[in-house]
C-alpha cells in the first residue's frame, strides 16, 4: 500500500510544488518577479528599488506604524505620512494613489499635492508633476511657510526645507524637465528667493545656472554665481554647493568629481558637471556623462531623471 501523503487533488504533497512551478512558467510568470514602478523614457521598465538590510526592515516598521497614526486619527499630517512612507519603501504607485485618495478629503491640501507633485516627477510623469505643484503653491501662498519634518534627517537632525521652499523646488524641476528652459528659469529664481538658509540656496542656484545656461543667457548664469562662498552654512547639500563653485571657477572639476559622498550625492555631482560641459562648449562629454548615468543609476534620482530627460530630447 502506497504510504505517501496526497492533497486532495490526488498530487503526491512532494509534486504538487514542481506541478505548480510547472504551471506558472508555462503561463510567463516568474516567482517573486520585481515590481515595475515605472517605464523609462525610453520605454525601459523600471523596477521597484527595494532598501536593503535593516533599513527594509526600519522602513517597513515606519509604515506600519504611520497607518497605525492613520487609523487612530485621519487628519492631513498622518495622510502625508503614509504616502511618504511609501516612497521610502519605493513604492512610488501605492504612493501616489494614496495621495489621490486623501486628496478627496482634503482636497485643498497643498501638502498632499506637494508630495503626489514630487513622486509624478519620480514616475517621468513631469506635466501631471507640474500641474499638481502649481496648485500647490496657489493654495500655499495664503498660509505662513513651515518646516517641512524630515522623513530622512540629516546628521544634525536639523531640518532644512520649508513648505513653500519645497513646492517651488519640485515645481521648477518639474519645468525644467520637460526642456523649458525660460520658464524653468524664472522657476528656480523665485525658488531661490524663497530659500532660508544655505542648502536651499545652493540647490537652488545650482538648477538656475543650469537653467540660464541652457536658455543661452550665460553673461545672466555667471553672474548668478558670483556670491557663492565656499564657507556657506551647508549641512546637507554639500554636492550643489561645491558645483556653484565650479561654475564660478573656484573649484575644479577634479575637486567635484573626486569628493567623496553618498550613491545620491555622487549622482548629483555628475549630473551638474554633465551641464556644466555642456554649457561650455563638450555636448560630446555632457552626452557621456548622460549616458553613464542613466546606465548605473539609481533611476530614482533626480540626476539620473534629469540625464535621462537629456538624453531623450537629444534623440
Amino acid at each position: 500500500m502506497d504510504q505517501r501523503q496526497t492533497t486532495p487533488m490526488g498530487f503526491s504533497r512532494h509534486a504538487l510544488p514542481l506541478l505548480l512551478g510547472w504551471f506558472v512558467c508555462s503561463c510567463g510568470l516568474t516567482p517573486d518577479r520585481p515590481k515595475i514602478e515605472a517605464n523609462s523614457l525610453f520605454g525601459r521598465p523600471l523596477e521597484r528599488i527595494i532598501p536593503e538590510g535593516d533599513r527594509f526592515e526600519t522602513l517597513t516598521e515606519d509604515l506600519s506604524q504611520a497607518r497605525l497614526s492613520w487609523s487612530a486619527e485621519q487628519n492631513e499630517a498622518n495622510a502625508i505620512w503614509v504616502g511618504r512612507r511609501l516612497g521610502y519603501l519605493g513604492r512610488y504607485s501605492e504612493a501616489i494613489e494614496w495621495f489621490s485618495a486623501r486628496l478627496q478629503e482634503f482636497p485643498d491640501s497643498y501638502r498632499l499635492l506637494r508630495h503626489r507633485g514630487h513622486r509624478h516627477i519620480s514616475l517621468r510623469k513631469f506635466a501631471t508633476a507640474e500641474a499638481d505643484l502649481a496648485r500647490a503653491w496657489a493654495l500655499a501662498q495664503d498660509h505662513p511657510n513651515r518646516i517641512e519634518p524630515d522623513g530622512a534627517p540629516n546628521a544634525f537632525n536639523i531640518p532644512r526645507s520649508t513648505d513653500h521652499g519645497n513646492i517651488l523646488y519640485h515645481l521648477a524641476l518639474a519645468i525644467h524637465l520637460q526642456g523649458r528652459w525660460e520658464d524653468s528659469a524664472v522657476a528656480w529664481t523665485a525658488c531661490q528667493e524663497a530659500a532660508t538658509n544655505d542648502d536651499s540656496r545652493a540647490s537652488a542656484l545650482n538648477w538656475r545656472y543650469q537653467a540660464l545656461m541652457r536658455a543661452g543667457r550665460s553673461a545672466e548664469g555667471q553672474e548668478a554665481v558670483l556670491g557663492v562662498r565656499s564657507d556657506w552654512d551647508v549641512i546637507e547639500n554639500h554636492a550643489y554647493l561645491e558645483l556653484c563653485l565650479l561654475y564660478a571657477g573656484r573649484l575644479g572639476l577634479s575637486d567635484v568629481l573626486g569628493s567623496g559622498s553618498d550613491a545620491i550625492q555622487s549622482v548629483t555631482r555628475r549630473y551638474g558637471v554633465s551641464g556644466w560641459r555642456y554649457a561650455n562648449g563638450d555636448v560630446k562629454g555632457a552626452r557621456a556623462d548622460w549616458i553613464a548615468l542613466v546606465e548605473s543609476g539609481p533611476w530614482n534620482a533626480f540626476g539620473v531623471i534629469a540625464a535621462e530627460a537629456d538624453l531623450a530630447r537629444a534623440r
